[in-house]
């Protein structure tokens, strides 16, 4: 049985074939390289009806494929019923350019606008050339497409950003001139918001706006869609040194550019950007330098965020606290779970949002770890089981992410245990210490031990990177073994990374169970985790006799600080005071 994805597939074959195209390749991506994407470039949803955030497909003449990592199997497999496209399981042996190096001598083309530098010499290392100027999807989705938004930009306030435009942009460019470099395109729009202390709300959840900077080493500029910005912001960046030009004017500026050398992170850079640049233009290729220096937070934004857990801290309380009462009183469906919380989310001082969408999923919504309810498909919160509530908000001092799973009526042994051994993970990693500098991957393994003890293991990272005031996801840091351990993956003071291991019993219930924290100096030259989140974990639902003495005393300890943190915030409450002190009692 086809689907209208089917029929899109069809029509881009005949597209192929009118241009001697054998293999197309539809990038999850957009010309920011953005995890999120606009509406606009979410073409890949679109041609295949797969909505994770991560996954590529190709298409053939006779063959179509979905490369999606763990998270998404169960998910990518429902949603691609239908379209006449594969799931291939991503792994390291099992990968799109694997499987393309098995099909050279093919023509193979995809659209240059959305394709990383990084990635095409991946690929044409793999199959040679790549035809990259053609925009296929262009041509036939030509109904009800998104336009291009136009939310206005504000300004992050001083008193939380700390530092002037003009003092991160001189930072930028010591690096620049270690690196010899006399230009440098930031097309990452986090980048661009970070620098200019500026925010906007044209990608969901992610507080970023539209944009590319082009800094020299004398001069920057700023390409934006005027209208979006007030006067004052206008003068303000001047005030920085940062000129303005329209959006679409990038090209037109880099294809005068006249420099010694142009600084661009090939990973967040487009092939068609790089095509505006004069001939001969030299290229350094290195993370931007921004990357670095607004991951390592500051002790001042530091202390922003730590107040901003403390205030997502008490919408937890109050959220869990209801839910106890209301799941036993009325329906409740995991569409008013994410309600709920964005609600009390936005009682809290300097709220703007939520970093993401809640993923609520109950019983054998749970295990699939990416998992979101929609109109068209939700599950109620009645029976028993466990509930995993994934999310996170938004405010002007930080950004803050969180996974609890929560016990719904009467949960067996086998759920205990497998919420025990999640736990167990999660103290195995945030306990350590650790020598500054090391690459995070390599740490990952210490998560998982508990688990593999028993035999278990989970098909995602343990913790990503999260940005201050900006996006959730956001490196350089990354603690999983997927990663390579790279030069920019390195640990230092001041980064801020989740911690979130879980057990997905599919087609039952998953468990996962997430932190954030900060890296921090222990003084002699290694570096530990704290905690930045505020949360009780479910102490009914642990197994306190395979808890070890130390394990037992993390807890205790964690549960200490968030009921100090906490209990002074919740006194007008005193429903959710009893809730947070009922879980955060000594074991």
């Amino acid at each position: 049985m086809g689907s209208v994805y089917y029929d899109r597939v069809q029509a881009l074959r005949g597209l192929m074939r009118e241009r001697g195209i054998d293999i197309y390749l539809i990038l999850s991506s957009d010309p920011h390289i953005c995890e999120y994407r606009l509406d606009y470039w979410k073409t890949r949803d679109w041609l295949s009806g797969f909505t994770g955030s991560m996954g590529h497909v190709l298409i053939t003449h006779d063959e179509a494929y979905l490369w999606a990592d763990g998270r998404y199997w169960i998910q990518a497999e429902k949603e691609l019923e239908g379209s006449g496209i594969a799931l291939q399981k991503l792994s390291v042996k099992n990968t799109m350019t694997a499987w393309l190096s098995k099909h050279k001598g093919k023509v193979i083309a995809t659209d240059g606008r959305v394709l990383p530098l990084s990635l095409l010499k991946e690929l044409q290392e793999s199959v040679g050339e790549v035809q990259t100027h053609q925009a296929l999807i262009d041509e036939i989705w030509l109904e009800n497409r998104p336009a291009i938004p136009k939310d206005r930009i504000f300004e992050h306030p001083i008193e939380f950003a700390l530092l002037s435009a003009k003092e991160k942009i001189a930072k930028i460019r010591e690096a620049m001139q270690e690196l010899q470099a006399t230009h440098h395109l930031l097309s990452s729009l986090e980048d661009v918001a970070w620098v200019t202390n500026l925010r906007g709300g044209d990608i969901a959840y992610n507080p970023v706006f539209l944009s590319y900077m082009l800094i020299g080493l004398d001069e920057a500029i700023l390409f934006v869609d005027e209208s979006k910005m007030s006067n004052e912001i206008k003068e303000n960046l001047l005030q920085n040194g940062i000129k303005i030009r329209g959006y679409d004017e990038v090209c037109q500026v880099l294809s005068t550019l006249q420099t010694e050398a142009l600084l661009i992170d090939p990973t967040r850079t487009t092939t068609a950007i790089l095509d505006c640049l004069p001939q001969g233009t030299k290229i350094i290729e290195e993370i931007n330098p921004s990357v670095h220096l607004k991951a390592r937070k500051n002790n001042g934004e530091i202390a922003h965020i730590q107040e901003a857990m403390r205030q997502d801290g008490v919408a937890l309380c109050k959220f869990f606290s209801w839910l106890k009462r209301e799941y036993r009183l009325r329906d409740i469906s995991e569409l008013d779970v994410a309600e709920r919380l964005t609600e009390l989310r936005a009682e809290r001082p300097l709220y703007r949002g939520d970093s993401f969408n809640t993923i609520a999923g109950f019983n054998a919504n749970g295990a699939l770890p990416h998992y979101s309810a929609t109109p068209e498909s939700f599950a109620y919160i009645k029976g028993d089981g466990f509930l995993l509530v994934d999310s996170g908000g938004q405010y002007l001092n930080g950004t803050t992410d969180i996974t609890r799973t929560a016990p719904i009526g009467t949960i067996s042994e086998e759920q205990k245990r497998d919420y025990t051994l999640v736990l167990k993970s999660h103290i195995a990693i945030s306990s350590i210490a650790f020598p500054e500098g090391i690459a995070m991957p390599l740490l990952d393994t210490i998560t998982r031990v508990p688990m593999w003890k028993e035999g278990l293991d989970y098909q995602h990272g343990t913790g990503h990177g999260v940005g201050y005031f900006l996006n959730v996801h956001e490196g350089p840091q990354v603690l999983s073994y997927f990663a390579k351990p790279e030069e920019k993956t390195r640990a230092y003071a001041g980064m801020v990374i989740s911690i979130e291991p879980g057990i997905y019993r599919k087609w039952q219930w998953g468990v996962r169970l997430e932190n954030l924290v900060v890296l921090k100096n222990r003084g002699d030259g290694f570096l530990v985790f704290e905690n930045l989140t505020l949360c009780p974990f479910e102490l009914d639902c642990i197994v306190l006799d395979l808890l070890t003495q130390e394990e037992k005393a993390w807890l205790n300890a964690y549960h200490q600080q968030v009921l100090n943190s906490l209990s002074p915030l919740l006194q007008d409450d005193p429903e959710a005071l009893s809730w947070l002190e009922e879980r955060t009692r000594q074991v």
